[in-house]
């Protein structure tokens, strides 16, 4: 995915608005993305964030090694459960974007709060964006039962926040704002490039997935923009 990630998930305008929503709950001092991937929101936050000393750590190899430039010298390969970090040494957690990939949230925010000092935050935007019905909408929603127990809706989350963090704000992003033809999603859906394809055996893959990619497919003017516009949630939780 490295190499494709930042085109296919909104590029830097979409990184600058995340960190937008971001910047105005992180305190300062010293701050970890977990799943930092390609870098961009983390230079983002820089930028929001001058006052924040921000790290990095990502499982994927292909990710860090395009994020070296945004985030020199910042960067550890690591898993989000097992961070390579002290017990209550850093300010603030960033998980952007990661919490539906990670193998279990509940122990990920566990060690979120292992590592950050009293007080200290984690700061999340996570779950499915939701954008109003269009045809693209219609022609994909086949694919919605795959979705159903994504393990990081906003209830999901704050259950799996335990007793350790507390709910400091639980809202909706700022809006997330795509244009994609009939002809790109497809071609999106065809390649797996949404992670709630990634692991879909063939006997799934025929049943849901090819229709849906027909339905694509047949739309009219294959080639004409679809403006969407979706909302993602903004959650805040503090080390008690």
């Amino acid at each position: 995915m490295a190499a494709e990630y930042d085109v296919t998930r909104g590029g830097a305008e979409r990184a600058t608005v995340q960190a937008g929503d971001v910047a105005p709950h992180l305190p300062a001092g010293d701050v970890l993305e977990i799943g930092v991937g390609t870098g961009l929101v983390a230079a983002a936050l820089r930028r929001e964030v001058p006052a924040v000393r921000l790290a990095g750590v990502d499982i994927a190899a292909a990710m860090l090694d395009l994020a070296r430039d945004r985030l020199p010298g910042g960067l550890l390969r690591a898993s989000a459960l097992r961070l390579p970090f002290p017990d209550a040494c850093l300010d603030g957690v960033v998980a952007v974007h990661v919490l539906h990939v990670v193998p279990d949230v509940a122990a990920t925010l566990a060690e979120a709060a292992r590592v950050l000092r009293p007080g200290g935050r984690v700061v999340a935007l996570h779950a499915e964006g939701n954008p109003p019905p269009d045809e693209l909408t219609e022609a994909t929603r086949p694919l919605h039962h795959i979705l159903r127990g994504r393990p990081d809706t906003p209830d999901a989350v704050r259950r799996a926040a335990g007793d350790r963090l507390r709910l400091v704000v639980q809202q909706p992003s700022s809006p997330r704002r795509a244009q994609h033809t009939p002809a790109e999603l497809a071609n999106l859906v065809e390649r797996r490039l949404w992670s709630s394809l990634w692991d879909l055996d063939d006997d799934a893959w025929r049943r849901h997935v090819e229709p849906v990619i027909a339905a694509l497919r047949a739309l009219p003017d294959q080639d004409r923009p679809r403006p969407q516009e979706g909302r993602m949630t903004l959650t805040v939780l503090e080390r008690v």
